[in-house]
């Protein structure tokens, strides 16, 4: 509001001061046409009768104006300047200049020039601009009071009401209607309010009937899948292990084992997406215990490397571990650590071919307790910008052909997004399609 009346003021002086000022300078120049008008004959007579002493007083005369800095009179036959005050070639840079020609008996006898300034005019502009200010400044002031006397009177108590309702409702009390009516706009206001509380009421009793029902479906949903699960693995457990039998036997008489292997290695695959959906049921129970003991670091990454080897050889891919300035002892949960692990590393043995694998791990300095960054970085197909979004929900790949190509549940880095996260960190990705990936993330020791 006072935004606005600054601007009004500031808008109203403007025009009020140019109004002024225009009406200012129109006065002014009537008032040197009718000096000049006035003046003119009784400075022509002297000039032509060539009376001095009366040529100089009705100089002086003219002079006695305040918007009259000088005035000169100009012979015409002898180009004699006479001027009063002072010289007025001194102030012809600065001052206005009227000219009038000057006859006496309709004969031409010389000019009279007369040097003005505005600076009276500039004067009162500004008496003038003043008090039209404080005028304004007076009026809108009274306006003020009378306006804000009104308001309070109409709009404050039912405003108050109002905003005593908002803060109740904001503290949790779901009963607190405004007691107004009234046939106005502030009463059609609080009807609507009101309305909007008894709604907001029916939608959040709504809410929560629905999140206990999608609670209910998710628990139903995890006992589910950890049902099934369980009850895939023990006879696909039971073919795998036959299979196995069944090849070794066929190695002995020396037949082909071609078939066995490939059904062993597709119940292997099927039991990987079994395990895949078992942990993220967990996950989504929140039945994954944390259990943090301390690990011998460098063992541990070189067995997790070892265990990803053939994974990269089957697309003749290389895994180069690099370690930088690790402590001996780190405290987490290796299982979980593990897992988290081999899965990036699975991935990037699967979209990678003829390729370089690095594990990179150091520690962060600067912390009270060790830190370490883990590193996965591939040359593999790498990831579209556009898609590392959803890179880590739930069933999400890269795109369909991905999934048709590659194969998967889309499970693998969903997984160990959640993991890293119960272990206290963050996977983040980093990806160059057609150059390769690379995923990071961030561990704390755990407290002994």
């Amino acid at each position: 509001m006072i935004p606005v009346m600054a601007l009004a003021a500031l808008v109203f002086l403007s025009l009020y001061t140019l109004f002024i000022q225009k009406a200012m300078e129109r006065e002014l120049n009537e008032k040197i046409l009718l000096v000049s008008q006035v003046h003119s004959l009784a400075v022509a007579e002297p000039l032509w009768t060539l009376n001095m002493d009366g040529l100089e007083r009705s100089v002086q005369t003219i002079a006695l104006h305040p918007e009259i800095t000088c005035a000169e009179v100009l012979e015409s036959n002898t180009l004699s300047r006479y001027s009063w005050p002072t010289d007025c070639q001194e102030v012809k840079q600065t001052d206005r200049l009227y000219t009038t020609e000057l006859e006496f008996h309709e004969q031409p006898v010389g000019h009279l020039n007369l040097y003005y300034s505005n600076k009276p005019l500039i004067a009162d502009l500004i008496q003038e601009v003043f008090i039209g200010a404080l005028l304004f400044f007076l009026l809108a002031t009274v306006a003020g009071l009378v306006a804000f006397g009104a308001l309070k009177l109409i709009v404050g108590s039912p405003l108050s009401q109002l905003l005593r309702s908002i803060k109740s409702t904001e503290q949790g009390h779901s009963d607190t209607l405004v007691q107004w009516s009234s046939n106005d706009e502030m009463g059609t206001v609080i009807d609507a309010y009101n309305r909007m509380i008894e709604q907001s009421d029916l939608d959040t009793q709504a809410l929560v009937v629905a999140r206990e029902q999608a609670e209910l479906a998710a628990e139903t949903k995890s006992q589910f899948l950890a049902n099934m699960s369980h009850e895939l693995r023990t006879p696909l457990n039971a073919v795998i292990g036959i299979t196995e039998m069944l090849r070794e036997e066929a190695e002995d008489r020396q037949e082909d084992t071609e078939p066995h292997t490939r059904v062993a290695a597709a119940g292997r695959h099927l039991l990987g997406l079994i395990d895949n959906v078992l942990d993220f049921s967990k996950i989504e129970a929140n039945k994954v215990d944390i259990t943090p003991e301390p690990i011998m670091l460098q063992e541990f990454l070189e067995d997790v490397v070892q265990t990803a080897n053939p994974l990269a050889k089957k697309n003749t891919n290389a895994i180069e571990l690099i370690t930088t300035n690790l402590p001996s002892i780190f405290q987490t949960d290796p299982v979980r650590l593990r897992q988290i692990l081999l899965n990036l590393l699975a991935n990037a043995c699967k979209f990678t071919d003829n390729g370089n694998i690095t594990v990179k791990v150091e520690q962060v300095e600067g912390h009270d307790v060790p830190v370490l960054q883990f590193s996965v970085t591939d040359t593999g197909i790498g990831i579209n910008t556009e898609k590392l979004k959803s890179l880590f929900d739930e069933f999400a790949q890269a795109d369909s052909s991905t999934t048709r190509q590659y194969g998967g549940t889309g499970l693998g880095l969903a997984i160990s997004q959640r993991l890293c996260q119960l272990l206290g960190g963050h996977i983040s990705v980093e990806s160059e399609v057609g150059k390769g990936s690379t995923f990071l993330f961030k561990l704390e020791s755990a407290t002994q």
